[in-house]
């Protein structure tokens, strides 16, 4: 059945493109299927994000314990050494979803979101939803000059999400994160932007809005540079037509979000093709440009399983050098239809291998971070 599955997940979302002569698809090698974190079963891992810093080495940072760890690899992902705590949890506050980055001058940025809990079913007023950055001088092994960019409400339901940055060539870092912390009297989210100037040691104090539909959640914004071009691209979550599904939003660096990208504007397309069904979930998308070009895109989706989100898995479409018409989705990991694979994320190592990681419990008893290897090929179509 998981086969049949499979077959039919691959027929339906590459059918748009059975006409080309050539399509491209992901082939995945089951041999490099790995185990990151934890390196024992007594905690759990999740949310992992992966770079090739400029030495050749990955380096990953993930949640667990409720703090931020990182661990890295010398081997291109064989082993993986002891990990290394970035931020540790506090009384009432976990340290959740990292996103890495090396800069320029070779340091390295890491972006955390700490996440107040109730403790003994209440809200603790002084605790809040927040971002903050660390950083690295020695390639991951110490972290400092930590950094509080933003504080939201104290509440779930007023938050703020999801960090993720890049480097633009003329050195700015924008650090883009989902925003519902102005939004006290409604379920509405944003993407906004933190500019820095001077590698992450200050940050802009007011937020800028660049993405929102209202009425609806602008979410997990992962920005890129397109190869070549002077054009940012980010994806998100989006939920105006019903169920999340991923889109994409775009600027110039001329345009530099001086402007919302709304709901009907041409900065903001549907990411796949052929759409989705609208029953179908597809959150968390994790947007990367390969080195030929081609862009690929991950999220969690319930395509071909059953309508739980937090029993979706990981697929990844492939679209072209523009970022658009994502087609030929593929399933890295095979997770039963009772497990997980959420919260995954892609890394492209520079001779064009790609990356796929996800957080599932389809190979252990606990949740664990898992990776697998992957290359693109030209598919001759048989029509």
């Amino acid at each position: 059945m998981k086969a049949f599955i499979t077959i039919l997940t691959f027929v339906l979302l590459s059918g748009a493109q059975l006409k080309a002569q050539n399509s491209p698809a992901i082939v995945w090698d089951q041999s490099t299927l790995k185990q990151v974190a934890p390196l024992s079963g007594s905690k759990s891992a999740n949310y992992a994000r992966m770079i090739q810093l400029h030495n050749g080495n990955l380096l990953c940072v993930y949640e667990s314990n409720g703090g931020v760890e990182c661990t890295q690899s010398h081997d291109l992902g064989k082993t993986w050494l002891k990990p290394v705590v970035i931020a540790s949890a506090v009384s009432g506050v976990n340290m959740s979803v990292p996103e890495i980055l090396e800069l320029k001058d070779h340091s390295l940025l890491v972006s955390y979101n700490p996440r107040p809990h109730k403790i003994n079913g209440s809200w603790d007023t002084t605790k809040h939803f927040a971002i903050r950055t660390k950083k690295s001088y020695d390639e991951g092994k110490t972290w400092r000059d930590e950094r509080l960019i933003y504080e939201a409400s104290y509440q779930f339901e007023d938050g703020c999400w999801e960090p993720s940055q890049i480097q633009l060539p003329n050195g700015e870092i924008q650090l883009y994160f989902s925003n519902e912390g102005v939004y006290t009297h409604s379920n509405e989210q944003n993407i906004s932007i933190f500019r820095s100037h001077d590698n992450g040691l200050t940050w802009t104090q007011k937020p800028e809005i660049v993405s929102f539909t209202p009425g609806h959640r602008d979410g997990m914004p992962v920005p890129i540079i397109l190869n070549g071009t002077k054009e940012i691209l980010f994806s998100i979550e989006d939920n105006a037509g019903g169920q999340f599904k991923p889109s994409i939003i775009r600027n110039s660096f001329n345009q530099n979000w001086q402007k919302t990208v709304g709901a009907n504007d041409p900065e903001r397309t549907y990411a796949l093709t052929p759409k989705l069904p609208d029953t179908v979930y597809a959150g968390a998308p994790y947007l990367r440009q390969l080195p030929g070009g081609q862009t690929i895109l991950s999220y969690q989706s319930t395509f071909g399983r059953n309508g739980n989100w937090e029993l979706a898995c990981m697929q990844v479409a492939v679209g072209n050098s523009k970022g658009e018409n994502f087609v030929n989705t593929a399933t890295p990991f095979n997770i039963p239809l009772n497990k997980h694979g959420l919260w995954n994320s892609l890394c492209v190592l520079n001779d064009g291998t790609i990356i796929a990681l996800t957080s599932t419990d389809a190979y252990n008893s606990y949740t664990a971070i898992w990776m697998i290897k992957g290359h693109l090929i030209n598919k001759k179509s048989t029509y």
